[in-house]
Protein backbone atom coordinates (compact mmCIF):
# COMPACT_ATOMS: atom_id res chain seq x y z
CA UNK A 1 0.00 0.00 0.00
CA UNK A 2 2.78 2.47 0.86
CA UNK A 3 4.55 1.71 -2.41
CA UNK A 4 1.33 2.40 -4.33
CA UNK A 5 0.81 5.71 -2.50
CA UNK A 6 4.33 6.87 -3.33
CA UNK A 7 3.79 5.88 -6.94
CA UNK A 8 0.63 8.02 -7.12
CA UNK A 9 2.00 11.07 -5.29
CA UNK A 10 5.09 11.56 -7.45
CA UNK A 11 3.18 11.88 -10.75
CA UNK A 12 0.65 14.21 -9.08
CA UNK A 13 3.47 16.48 -7.91
CA UNK A 14 4.92 16.55 -11.41
CA UNK A 15 1.54 17.36 -12.91
CA UNK A 16 1.00 20.18 -10.40
CA UNK A 17 4.43 21.64 -11.19
CA UNK A 18 3.81 21.46 -14.92
CA UNK A 19 0.39 23.03 -14.53
CA UNK A 20 1.92 25.93 -12.60
CA UNK A 21 4.53 26.42 -15.30
CA UNK A 22 2.22 26.22 -18.30
CA UNK A 23 0.69 29.73 -18.06
CA UNK A 24 4.13 31.36 -18.16
CA UNK A 25 5.32 29.14 -20.98
CA UNK A 26 2.14 29.83 -22.88
CA UNK A 27 2.54 33.58 -22.54
CA UNK A 28 6.14 33.42 -23.68
CA UNK A 29 5.20 31.45 -26.79
CA UNK A 30 2.15 33.56 -27.73
CA UNK A 31 2.39 36.43 -30.22
CA UNK A 32 2.52 39.79 -28.51
CA UNK A 33 2.18 43.40 -29.57
CA UNK A 34 4.65 46.01 -28.35
CA UNK A 35 4.57 49.77 -28.81
CA UNK A 36 7.77 51.75 -28.23
CA UNK A 37 7.55 55.51 -27.70
CA UNK A 38 10.49 57.39 -29.25
CA UNK A 39 10.63 60.85 -30.83
CA UNK A 40 10.05 62.46 -34.21
CA UNK A 41 11.92 61.53 -37.42
CA UNK A 42 15.28 63.29 -37.61
CA UNK A 43 16.12 62.48 -34.01
CA UNK A 44 18.48 59.87 -32.63
CA UNK A 45 15.70 58.31 -30.57
CA UNK A 46 13.65 57.60 -33.68
CA UNK A 47 16.61 55.69 -35.09
CA UNK A 48 17.10 53.95 -31.74
CA UNK A 49 13.44 52.93 -31.72
CA UNK A 50 13.62 51.47 -35.20
CA UNK A 51 16.79 49.55 -34.28
CA UNK A 52 15.30 48.11 -31.08
CA UNK A 53 12.10 47.19 -32.92
CA UNK A 54 14.05 45.32 -35.59
CA UNK A 55 16.02 43.52 -32.90
CA UNK A 56 12.88 42.47 -31.03
CA UNK A 57 11.06 41.26 -34.14
CA UNK A 58 13.67 38.55 -34.48
CA UNK A 59 13.38 37.51 -30.82
CA UNK A 60 9.64 37.60 -30.14
CA UNK A 61 7.29 34.69 -30.96
CA UNK A 62 6.08 34.45 -34.60
CA UNK A 63 3.16 36.76 -35.31
CA UNK A 64 4.27 39.41 -32.84
CA UNK A 65 4.15 43.08 -33.82
CA UNK A 66 6.42 45.93 -32.76
CA UNK A 67 5.36 49.52 -33.46
CA UNK A 68 7.50 52.62 -32.97
CA UNK A 69 5.68 55.82 -32.09
CA UNK A 70 7.38 58.96 -33.43
CA UNK A 71 6.50 60.75 -30.18
CA UNK A 72 6.67 62.22 -27.52
CA UNK A 73 10.25 62.57 -26.27
CA UNK A 74 11.96 62.76 -22.90
CA UNK A 75 9.03 64.40 -21.09
CA UNK A 76 6.03 62.96 -22.91
CA UNK A 77 7.09 59.33 -23.24
CA UNK A 78 6.71 58.69 -19.52
CA UNK A 79 3.17 60.04 -19.74
CA UNK A 80 2.41 57.74 -22.70
CA UNK A 81 3.50 54.78 -20.59
CA UNK A 82 1.36 55.92 -17.67
CA UNK A 83 -1.62 56.26 -20.04
CA UNK A 84 -0.92 52.73 -21.37
CA UNK A 85 -0.41 54.02 -24.90
CA UNK A 86 2.96 52.24 -25.03
CA UNK A 87 4.66 49.35 -23.25
CA UNK A 88 8.21 50.63 -23.59
CA UNK A 89 9.81 54.02 -24.18
CA UNK A 90 13.03 55.96 -24.34
CA UNK A 91 13.49 58.46 -21.56
CA UNK A 92 16.23 60.18 -19.59
CA UNK A 93 17.54 59.44 -16.11
CA UNK A 94 16.84 63.09 -15.26
CA UNK A 95 13.23 63.14 -16.44
CA UNK A 96 12.66 59.70 -14.89
CA UNK A 97 13.50 61.21 -11.51
CA UNK A 98 11.15 64.11 -12.15
CA UNK A 99 8.33 61.79 -13.27
CA UNK A 100 8.70 59.32 -10.41
CA UNK A 101 8.69 62.14 -7.86
CA UNK A 102 6.04 64.23 -9.63
CA UNK A 103 8.04 67.45 -9.93
CA UNK A 104 9.16 70.04 -12.49
CA UNK A 105 7.57 68.87 -15.77
CA UNK A 106 5.14 66.51 -14.02
CA UNK A 107 2.15 67.50 -11.93
CA UNK A 108 1.67 64.02 -10.46
CA UNK A 109 3.86 61.08 -9.47
CA UNK A 110 4.26 58.47 -12.20
CA UNK A 111 5.42 55.86 -9.73
CA UNK A 112 4.35 52.97 -11.97
CA UNK A 113 7.40 53.56 -14.19
CA UNK A 114 10.22 51.00 -14.12
CA UNK A 115 13.69 50.82 -15.63
CA UNK A 116 14.89 48.32 -18.25
CA UNK A 117 18.31 49.54 -19.42
CA UNK A 118 20.14 52.72 -18.43
CA UNK A 119 23.22 54.52 -19.69
CA UNK A 120 22.44 53.78 -23.33
CA UNK A 121 24.21 56.98 -24.36
CA UNK A 122 24.86 60.48 -23.04
CA UNK A 123 22.73 63.42 -24.09
CA UNK A 124 24.13 66.91 -23.74
CA UNK A 125 22.18 70.11 -23.30
CA UNK A 126 23.85 72.30 -25.90
CA UNK A 127 23.45 75.83 -27.22
CA UNK A 128 24.76 76.52 -30.71
CA UNK A 129 24.65 79.66 -32.83
CA UNK A 130 25.43 80.67 -36.38
CA UNK A 131 28.96 82.06 -36.49
CA UNK A 132 27.67 85.31 -37.99
CA UNK A 133 25.10 85.90 -35.22
CA UNK A 134 27.45 88.05 -33.14
CA UNK A 135 26.81 85.84 -30.11
CA UNK A 136 29.96 84.57 -28.40
CA UNK A 137 28.65 83.30 -25.07
CA UNK A 138 25.51 82.43 -23.14
CA UNK A 139 25.79 85.83 -21.45
CA UNK A 140 25.36 87.37 -24.91
CA UNK A 141 21.99 85.66 -25.23
CA UNK A 142 20.84 87.83 -22.36
CA UNK A 143 22.72 91.01 -23.29
CA UNK A 144 21.82 90.81 -27.00
CA UNK A 145 18.39 89.24 -26.60
CA UNK A 146 16.91 91.49 -29.27
CA UNK A 147 19.18 89.87 -31.87
CA UNK A 148 18.38 86.30 -30.83
CA UNK A 149 16.23 84.15 -33.10
CA UNK A 150 15.94 81.00 -31.01
CA UNK A 151 14.67 77.60 -32.03
CA UNK A 152 13.70 74.70 -29.78
CA UNK A 153 11.72 71.54 -30.24
CA UNK A 154 8.02 71.50 -29.33
CA UNK A 155 6.95 72.88 -25.96
CA UNK A 156 7.01 70.12 -23.38
CA UNK A 157 9.77 68.09 -25.03
CA UNK A 158 12.95 67.42 -23.06
CA UNK A 159 14.93 69.66 -25.41
CA UNK A 160 12.50 72.54 -24.98
CA UNK A 161 12.41 72.01 -21.24
CA UNK A 162 16.22 72.08 -21.18
CA UNK A 163 16.15 75.34 -23.14
CA UNK A 164 13.72 76.82 -20.65
CA UNK A 165 15.83 75.64 -17.70
CA UNK A 166 19.04 77.07 -19.17
CA UNK A 167 17.43 80.43 -19.91
CA UNK A 168 15.98 80.53 -16.40
CA UNK A 169 19.43 79.89 -14.94
CA UNK A 170 20.62 82.84 -17.06
CA UNK A 171 17.82 85.04 -15.71
CA UNK A 172 16.12 85.08 -19.11
CA UNK A 173 12.82 83.88 -20.55
CA UNK A 174 11.26 83.37 -23.97
CA UNK A 175 9.09 86.41 -23.35
CA UNK A 176 12.14 88.55 -22.52
CA UNK A 177 13.61 87.66 -25.92
CA UNK A 178 10.39 88.46 -27.76
CA UNK A 179 9.84 91.76 -25.92
CA UNK A 180 13.36 92.89 -26.90
CA UNK A 181 12.64 92.27 -30.59
CA UNK A 182 14.03 88.74 -30.88
CA UNK A 183 12.06 85.64 -31.76
CA UNK A 184 11.43 82.17 -30.37
CA UNK A 185 10.06 79.24 -32.39
CA UNK A 186 9.07 75.85 -30.96
CA UNK A 187 9.03 73.47 -33.88
CA UNK A 188 10.68 70.37 -35.39
CA UNK A 189 14.14 69.57 -36.66
CA UNK A 190 13.40 69.81 -40.41
CA UNK A 191 12.03 73.34 -39.87
CA UNK A 192 14.93 74.30 -37.58
CA UNK A 193 17.52 72.94 -40.03
CA UNK A 194 16.04 74.95 -42.91
CA UNK A 195 15.65 78.12 -40.83
CA UNK A 196 19.27 78.07 -39.63
CA UNK A 197 20.51 77.43 -43.15
CA UNK A 198 18.69 80.45 -44.63
CA UNK A 199 19.41 82.72 -41.65
CA UNK A 200 15.88 83.01 -40.26
CA UNK A 201 17.11 81.37 -37.06
CA UNK A 202 20.53 81.93 -35.46
CA UNK A 203 20.34 80.03 -32.17
CA UNK A 204 19.36 76.50 -31.18
CA UNK A 205 19.16 75.05 -27.67
CA UNK A 206 18.59 71.30 -27.64
CA UNK A 207 19.59 68.02 -26.07
CA UNK A 208 21.93 66.22 -28.46
CA UNK A 209 23.91 63.00 -28.66
CA UNK A 210 26.91 61.84 -30.73
CA UNK A 211 26.03 61.45 -34.42
CA UNK A 212 22.72 63.22 -33.90
CA UNK A 213 21.42 63.33 -37.49
CA UNK A 214 19.91 66.82 -37.45
CA UNK A 215 22.78 68.46 -35.55
CA UNK A 216 25.23 66.79 -37.93
CA UNK A 217 23.32 68.23 -40.87
CA UNK A 218 23.18 71.73 -39.34
CA UNK A 219 26.92 71.66 -38.57
CA UNK A 220 27.79 70.55 -42.11
CA UNK A 221 25.59 73.14 -43.79
CA UNK A 222 26.54 76.16 -41.66
CA UNK A 223 29.44 77.75 -39.83
CA UNK A 224 28.34 77.35 -36.22
CA UNK A 225 29.69 77.89 -32.73
CA UNK A 226 28.85 75.80 -29.64
CA UNK A 227 28.55 77.87 -26.45
CA UNK A 228 30.09 76.60 -23.18
CA UNK A 229 28.07 76.55 -19.97
CA UNK A 230 30.15 78.36 -17.33
CA UNK A 231 30.75 76.72 -13.92
CA UNK A 232 28.28 78.89 -12.03
CA UNK A 233 25.50 77.96 -14.45
CA UNK A 234 26.43 74.28 -14.26
CA UNK A 235 26.05 74.49 -10.47
CA UNK A 236 22.68 76.20 -10.79
CA UNK A 237 21.45 73.61 -13.28
CA UNK A 238 22.55 70.82 -10.97
CA UNK A 239 21.16 72.26 -7.75
CA UNK A 240 17.87 73.46 -9.16
CA UNK A 241 17.02 70.85 -11.79
CA UNK A 242 19.37 67.84 -11.13
CA UNK A 243 21.34 68.08 -14.39
CA UNK A 244 24.81 66.51 -14.23
CA UNK A 245 28.06 68.18 -15.39
CA UNK A 246 29.22 66.77 -18.73
CA UNK A 247 31.83 67.51 -21.36
CA UNK A 248 30.91 67.73 -25.03
CA UNK A 249 33.94 66.12 -26.72
CA UNK A 250 35.92 68.05 -29.33
CA UNK A 251 35.29 66.91 -32.87
CA UNK A 252 31.85 65.44 -32.18
CA UNK A 253 30.43 67.86 -34.76
CA UNK A 254 31.92 70.24 -37.29
CA UNK A 255 32.55 73.52 -35.48
CA UNK A 256 33.24 71.88 -32.12
CA UNK A 257 36.99 72.46 -31.93
CA UNK A 258 37.61 71.91 -28.20
CA UNK A 259 36.05 70.03 -25.30
CA UNK A 260 33.08 72.02 -24.06
CA UNK A 261 31.64 72.13 -20.51
CA UNK A 262 27.89 71.51 -20.57
CA UNK A 263 25.31 69.50 -18.61
CA UNK A 264 23.57 66.29 -19.54
CA UNK A 265 22.13 62.87 -18.70
CA UNK A 266 21.91 59.35 -20.18
CA UNK A 267 19.14 57.78 -22.24
CA UNK A 268 17.16 55.03 -20.51
CA UNK A 269 14.83 52.37 -21.91
CA UNK A 270 11.85 52.15 -19.57
CA UNK A 271 8.57 50.32 -19.10
CA UNK A 272 5.64 50.09 -16.69
CA UNK A 273 5.36 47.87 -13.62
CA UNK A 274 2.37 45.90 -15.00
CA UNK A 275 4.17 44.77 -18.18
CA UNK A 276 4.76 41.00 -17.75
CA UNK A 277 8.06 39.94 -16.22
CA UNK A 278 8.83 37.38 -18.92
CA UNK A 279 8.38 39.96 -21.68
CA UNK A 280 10.58 42.54 -19.95
CA UNK A 281 13.20 39.84 -19.33
CA UNK A 282 13.22 38.98 -23.06
CA UNK A 283 13.44 42.66 -24.06
CA UNK A 284 16.27 43.32 -21.59
CA UNK A 285 18.18 40.27 -22.80
CA UNK A 286 17.67 41.23 -26.46
CA UNK A 287 18.94 44.77 -25.95
CA UNK A 288 21.93 43.71 -23.84
CA UNK A 289 22.99 40.93 -26.19
CA UNK A 290 22.14 42.85 -29.36
CA UNK A 291 24.40 45.83 -28.70
CA UNK A 292 26.43 45.34 -31.90
CA UNK A 293 23.27 45.48 -34.01
CA UNK A 294 22.12 48.62 -32.19
CA UNK A 295 25.47 50.35 -32.65
CA UNK A 296 25.41 49.47 -36.35
CA UNK A 297 22.15 51.42 -36.59
CA UNK A 298 23.42 54.44 -34.64
CA UNK A 299 26.90 54.95 -33.24
CA UNK A 300 25.45 57.11 -30.47
CA UNK A 301 24.90 53.79 -28.70
CA UNK A 302 28.56 52.77 -28.90
CA UNK A 303 29.28 53.50 -25.22
CA UNK A 304 26.28 51.55 -23.95
CA UNK A 305 27.57 49.01 -21.43
CA UNK A 306 24.96 46.35 -20.54
CA UNK A 307 27.04 45.30 -17.52
CA UNK A 308 26.20 48.56 -15.72
CA UNK A 309 22.82 49.29 -17.34
CA UNK A 310 21.06 48.43 -14.05
CA UNK A 311 22.79 51.05 -11.92
CA UNK A 312 20.40 53.50 -10.20
CA UNK A 313 22.33 56.60 -11.28
CA UNK A 314 21.99 55.52 -14.92
CA UNK A 315 18.30 54.64 -14.67
CA UNK A 316 16.64 57.09 -12.28
CA UNK A 317 13.87 54.56 -11.51
CA UNK A 318 13.42 51.25 -9.73
CA UNK A 319 14.20 48.35 -12.07
CA UNK A 320 11.42 46.18 -13.43
CA UNK A 321 11.65 42.66 -11.90
CA UNK A 322 12.04 41.14 -15.37
CA UNK A 323 15.06 43.33 -16.07
CA UNK A 324 16.51 42.73 -12.62
CA UNK A 325 16.24 38.96 -13.15
CA UNK A 326 18.38 39.21 -16.30
CA UNK A 327 21.07 41.37 -14.72
CA UNK A 328 21.29 39.07 -11.69
CA UNK A 329 21.47 35.96 -13.83
CA UNK A 330 24.42 37.47 -15.69
CA UNK A 331 26.13 38.22 -12.38
CA UNK A 332 26.34 41.93 -13.18
CA UNK A 333 23.94 42.93 -10.43
CA UNK A 334 24.72 41.46 -7.03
Amino acid sequence: MRMSLRFVLVPVAVVVALAAALPTLGRAASPTQITIASLSPGTAWYVYGAAVAELLRSKLPPGSKVEVLPQSGGIGNAKLLAQKKAEFAFSFSLTNQWAFQGKHAYDQKLDMLRGVAGGMDTYYLAALVRADAGIQSLADLKEKRGKVSLGTLAVGSAGEYGSRNLLEALGLSYEDIRKAGGSVAHTNYPTITAAIKDGRMNTLIAVITPAHPSITEIALQNDIKFLPIPPELVRTMREKFSYEPQTLPAGMFRGLQADLPVVGFPTVFITRQDVPDDLVYLVTKSIAEGKDQLVAAHKGLSKFDPKVAWKPELVGLPLHPGAEKYYREKGWMK
